[in-house]
């Protein structure tokens, strides 16, 4: 016997339902005579008639009562299917694997994540840190991870480099640090107790790079593992330390010094991806790093075309940007109730 077909099922529910070919065969927008074959088409199959003509009408036979029910669960199972891989396609569902560099997941990643979780409320995004560029590279590669984040260029023919954004590094200090006309001069900081948070991170290791340019090395004091870790060390007076702008406003929020220092500090943030790679989960993610970064990009200078420091300038996008997230939250939560 040939497998008989979800369509056929289908068809021989929709006549049952219906209660005859005719009014059927509109329901599916159907012709009459092709809802017949296929119900005759399912009959043969089966060996057996399904339906028995009473007066104008169709009843069904003992054979196709035992058939409704089981009909039913395979045609709601496959609607069950359908759904489950639409809502992945639309990201509804599903999940996606993204692989940082030391130090890259508080910023920019964290904030990343937000806009996308906003968007794909429903997806589950894992996410692998990795001590350096090339760790990172390589869980791409494999196919461990989907996407990759790193502060620096790496050499891997296998996988696409994407340059998506920039983060300006400052000094961030304890509360009540005296603030120094225009930006701190590196070589100033010879024999400051420093904090370094993950030493081996790009951030640190250019950092201190520059200062050894300058014939200044760093005083590091403290070690910790995860660079936000050294927020809480940095108000309660151990040390100062390095961080980015974004990561240095909330520090600054909280009562940190915070200044920008001379040469300025630049790192250049790469998306990594395998070739020819445009599921729509790394589509989705890519496009959402790409319109945080360049909005988060576009504002800073704005602020700075106004007048304002490095500083102040990502301290007013980021006010901007909480306020703008709270709003949100409020109207969503009034639309829930």
């Amino acid at each position: 016997m040939n497998s008989i077909e979800v369509r056929q099922l289908e068809y021989f529910l929709a006549v049952h339902d219906h209660g005859g070919v005719t009014r059927a065969a509109k329901a599916l927008h159907l012709s009459q005579p092709s809802l017949s074959q296929a119900i005759r088409s399912l009959e043969r199959q089966l060996r057996t008639e399904l339906f028995l003509r009473v007066g104008r009408g169709l009843v069904l036979s003992p054979a196709g009562q035992a058939l409704v029910g089981p009909a039913r669960q395979v045609v709601r199972s496959v609607e069950r299917a359908q759904t489950a891989v639409l809502r992945v396609r639309e990201l509804h569902a599903g999940q996606i694997s993204v692989a940082a560099g030391a130090g890259l997941v508080a910023d920019p990643l964290a904030p990343w994540l937000a806009c996308f979780r906003r968007k794909y409320p429903d997806t589950v995004v894992r996410v692998e840190e990795s001590e350096s560029d090339d760790g990172v590279a390589e869980l791409v590669r494999s196919g461990d991870c989907d996407l990759g984040l790193t502060a620096g260029s790496i050499i891997c023919d296998e996988l696409e480099q994407l340059l998506v954004s920039e983060q300006h590094v400052v000094l961030v200090s304890p509360p009540g640090t005296p603030r120094s006309v225009g930006p701190v001069p590196l070589e100033r900081l010879a024999g400051v107790p420093m904090i370094a948070g993950d030493r081996r991170g790009q951030a640190w290791t250019d950092v201190e790079r520059a200062m050894a340019a300058r014939g200044a090395g760093a005083t590091v004091v403290v070690e910790v593992a995860r660079t936000s870790s050294t927020i809480p060390l940095v108000l309660a007076g151990v040390g100062s330390t390095f961080l980015t702008l974004r990561l240095a406003i909330e520090a600054q929020a909280r009562g940190a010094v915070v200044q920008e220092i001379t040469p300025a500090q630049v790192r250049r943030l790469r998306l990594l991806r395998r070739p020819g790679d445009r599921s729509i989960g790394v589509s989705a993610f890519t496009n959402v790093i790409h319109a945080d970064a360049k909005r988060w990009v576009t504002a800073l200078q704005q602020q700075q075309d106004l007048g304002l420091g490095l500083v102040a300038a990502g301290a007013v996008v980021d006010a901007r940007i909480r306020d703008a997230r709270t709003a949100a939250t409020s109207r969503q939560a009034r639309l829930a109730s």
